[in-house]
């Protein structure tokens, strides 16, 4: 009895298709065998990356729609942070160095994550809070703070219940945007 099989794949060529008699190995069984076996784990590697770029571009999309209002006074750190942010990450960012300003130009539902100095002149970053609290109830916030003494009153008081937390400057690059993603739950 005389088996004969035929691969249909297209990536075996016709000198290495061989018949089977009685299932007894020929010589170019095994390189056949291989090939398939080859052929489908370099297909799983390559599914495997195609679908890790495309959750890294769903993800850098997702970041790319959305916008952080930053209000901090120092120059130097608003440069910093926008071109962190803008440019390392693909986040729109609205940068304010005084919070009255930033208060004027706010807009309910336009921002996904208001990023908010605590020690300001003129006023501080926990009024900034509740005014703007009082227009937008839903938008998340956190502070940026050099100091330790706010950790425990961001954390504890019942005042800030909704607030998302602080950032502690000074902050490593990818940190910084790690903290971000995070705030706005992307990963």
């Amino acid at each position: 009895m005389v088996f004969h099989y035929s691969i249909n794949s297209g990536y075996v060529e016709e000198d290495d298709i061989v018949d089977h008699h009685n299932f007894i190995p020929c010589k170019n069984y095994d390189r056949i065998i291989m090939n398939k076996v080859n052929f489908i784990t370099n297909l799983d590697l390559l599914t495997d990356s195609i679908k890790q770029d495309q959750l890294e571009q769903i993800n850098n999309t997702s970041l790319k729609m959305k916008r952080i209002m930053l209000v901090e006074d120092e120059d130097d750190i608003v440069l910093l942070f926008r071109m962190i942010l803008e440019s390392g990450v693909g986040l729109k960012v609205d940068s304010y160095t005084d919070p009255f300003a930033a208060l004027n130009n706010f807009k309910s539902g336009l921002y996904d994550l208001i990023m908010i100095d605590i020690a300001m002149p003129k006023m501080d970053g926990f009024e900034l809070y509740y005014k703007i609290r009082e227009l937008d109830d839903r938008v998340k916030i956190c502070f940026l703070t050099a100091g330790e003494m706010y950790n425990e009153k961001i954390r504890k008081e019942a005042a800030f219940p909704d607030a998302n937390g602080f950032i502690r400057k000074p902050i490593a690059n990818q940190d910084l945007i790690q903290q971000v993603k995070e705030i706005l739950e992307i990963q």
